[in-house]
């Protein structure tokens, strides 16, 4: 199968593409909030070195994820995918912050 038509496929099923970005980039921000933030049940951070070194891994996978994503999305071509990646990743961390301050407020 040639490049021109494996781009041209995954730009056909782009609307789904998009849909499950969006889906799995809010399922990994709620992952990674408990570990940057170290309030991961069961695994929680005792010492401050621990804290460190698990906020230090929560922004690895993230900046990675991030990265990773908008140079796939461009390469494929996948416009919607792109600008949902975007704003998931984005705005999904920030709201779940917003929505803290206002709870604990």
């Amino acid at each position: 199968m040639s490049v021109s038509r494996l781009r041209g496929r995954a730009r056909r099923a782009g609307g789904p593409v998009a849909v499950a970005v969006g889906v799995v980039n809010v399922l990994l921000c709620c992952g990674l909030l408990p570990l940057a933030t170290g309030g991961l049940p069961g695994a929680g951070a005792t010492t401050r070195e621990q804290e460190n070194a698990a906020q230090e891994l929560a922004f690895q996978i993230f900046g990675c994820w991030f990265l990773g994503g908008l140079l796939l999305f461009a390469v494929l071509g996948l416009g919607r995918a792109l600008c949902v990646h975007l704003a998931t990743l984005l705005l999904a961390p920030a709201a779940v912050l917003v929505l803290s301050a206002v709870v604990l407020v």
